[in-house]
C-alpha cells in the first residue's frame, strides 16, 4: 500500500531526523512517519497485509522493563481541563514532539518514533477507516437520531481487557529490541491500569461501573476474544443493568523499517497518546445486528473530542468482526496509544476521553 495514497507525507525531512512543519495559527494537522506503514493493527483482528497480525501473532513472554508510572489503581496526576488553550498550539512545540534522530539508535535496536495519525475532518464530518478505505463520513449518518441507550441511574458500564496483558514503553525510551511488543503481568504496568482512569472517571461522574480486570489474553492469546465473551456473558447474565462495555486495549503499529510509532500528539500543551474507537459490524457476525448504535457512540465521542481536543482521535476503524459488542447494547474497542506510547502519555488519553464518554453517555 502507497504511502502518500494513505497519508499525507511530513513537510520536509533529512538524514538524520523526521519534522512536522507546522503554521504558528493552524491547529494540528496530520503528519506521519514517511514510510508506509505495514500494519496498523486494531483488537488483534485484521491487519494491513495477510499473514501479519497484532504483536507477531502469539503472546510473547510478559517483559519487565515497562515502567509503571502509577499504583495499581491509577489515579492521575493531571487535572481534566489543560493547563492552557487547547486551540493554543505552538508550531516550535510540535516540531519538537515529531522530531527523531535516527542516529540515537544503536545497532540491533529500532526506533520508537513519534507519529500522527490525525486527519482533520470537514465540519459536520468525522474521518472512517473502513477496511484501510479512509474517509470522511456525515455525522448524522449514524447519530442524527442520537444515541441507542442513555445512560440512567440504575444502569452499569462494564469495562473489559481482552488484551490485558498490553504494555507500554517506558517514559522517554527512544529505540528498543526489533519486535519486542511490552507486555506485563502487572495490573500496574498495563492497559489494566488504564482501564482504573476510565473506572475511576466515570465513577466520579456518578456511574456505576464494573471492571473486570482479569488479563483474558494471559489464558489464551489465540482465544482472548472467544474467552472474553464468555466472561462478558457471565457479567451480562448477573448484572442485567449492563448498558455499555468498553474493551480497552493498546495498539501496536510497526513501521517497515522496523521501527516503532509513537502515535503521540498535544493536548495542553502535554504529550498525549492518539485515541482510536473500533466498531464492528455484522459482515462476518450476523448477530452484530445493532452495530449501528455502536458507531452512532463512536461517532458522537469522536466529534466532541474533536472540538475539544484537535489532534487527540484516529479515524474510527471500521471492522467486519464484532468484537464481543454485540452482547452489550452499546459497545466499543478504545485503543489508547500504542506500545511506542509511554504509560504517561496513554493515562492523560484516557484520562480525557473518560471524561468526555462520562458527559456523553449522561447527555451532560
Amino acid at each position: 500500500m502507497d504511502a502518500e495514497r494513505m497519508f499525507r507525507r511530513l513537510k520536509s525531512t533529512d538524514d538524520t531526523s523526521y519534522r512536522v512543519s507546522r503554521g504558528a495559527a493552524a491547529a494540528v494537522r496530520f503528519a506521519v512517519f514517511p514510510l508506509v506503514i505495514c500494519s496498523v493493527l486494531a483488537g488483534g483482528a485484521l491487519t494491513a497485509y495477510d499473514g501479519i497480525v497484532k504483536d507477531g501473532g502469539k503472546a510473547p513472554e510478559p517483559v519487565s522493563a515497562v515502567k509503571p508510572v502509577t499504583a495499581a489503581k491509577c489515579v492521575p496526576s493531571f487535572s481534566a481541563e489543560p493547563e492552557e488553550d487547547v486551540f493554543d498550539y505552538d508550531a516550535d512545540l510540535l516540531q519538537r514532539l515529531y522530531e527523531f534522530d535516527r542516529t540515537s539508535v544503536p545497532d540491533g535496536m529500532v526506533g520508537i518514533v513519534p507519529v500522527s495519525l490525525y486527519r482533520e475532518p470537514e465540519p459536520g464530518k468525522v474521518w472512517v477507516s473502513d477496511a484501510g478505505d479512509k474517509h470522511m463520513a456525515d455525522i448524522g449518518e449514524y447519530a442524527e437520531n442520537g444515541l441507542p441507550v442513555k445512560y440512567e441511574e440504575g444502569d452499569k458500564v462494564l469495562i473489559v481487557h481482552t488484551h490485558g496483558t498490553e504494555a507500554y514503553s517506558p517514559e522517554g525510551a527512544l529505540y528498543c529490541e526489533p519486535r519486542s511488543y511490552p507486555r506485563s503481568d502487572d495490573p500496574s504496568m498495563n492497559v489494566i491500569a488504564i482501564g482504573d482512569i476510565f473506572e475511576k472517571v466515570l465513577r466520579d461522574h456518578g456511574i456505576d461501573v464494573i471492571h473486570c480486570t482479569v488479563p483474558i489474553d494471559k489464558m489464551s492469546y489465540s482465544k482472548a476474544y472467544e474467552n472474553a465473551a464468555d466472561i462478558i456473558k457471565e457479567y451480562t447474565a448477573k448484572e442485567p443493568g449492563i448498558k455499555y462495555m468498553f474493551d480497552i486495549h493498546r495498539d501496536a503499529i510497526e513501521l517497515t523499517d522496523g521501527s516503532i510509532a509513537r502515535m503521540v500528539t498535544s493536548c495542553g500543551g502535554r504529550p498525549t497518546a492518539q485515541v482510536m474507537f473500533v466498531v464492528g459490524t455484522d459482515r462476518l457476525v450476523s448477530a452484530n445486528k445493532n452495530w449501528r448504535g455502536n458507531m452512532a457512540l463512536a461517532v458522537t465521542l469522536q466529534k466532541e473530542l474533536e472540538e475539544k481536543y484537535p489532534g487527540l482521535m484516529r479515524p474510527i476503524n471500521v471492522k467486519k468482526g464484532a468484537f464481543n459488542q454485540h452482547l452489550v447494547p452499546v459497545s466499543v474497542l478504545i485503543e489508547v496509544g500504542c506500545d511506542g506510547n509511554s504509560m504517561e502519555e496513554a493515562e492523560r488519553a484516557a484520562y480525557i476521553t473518560a471524561e468526555q464518554i462520562a458527559k456523553t453517555i449522561k447527555g451532560e
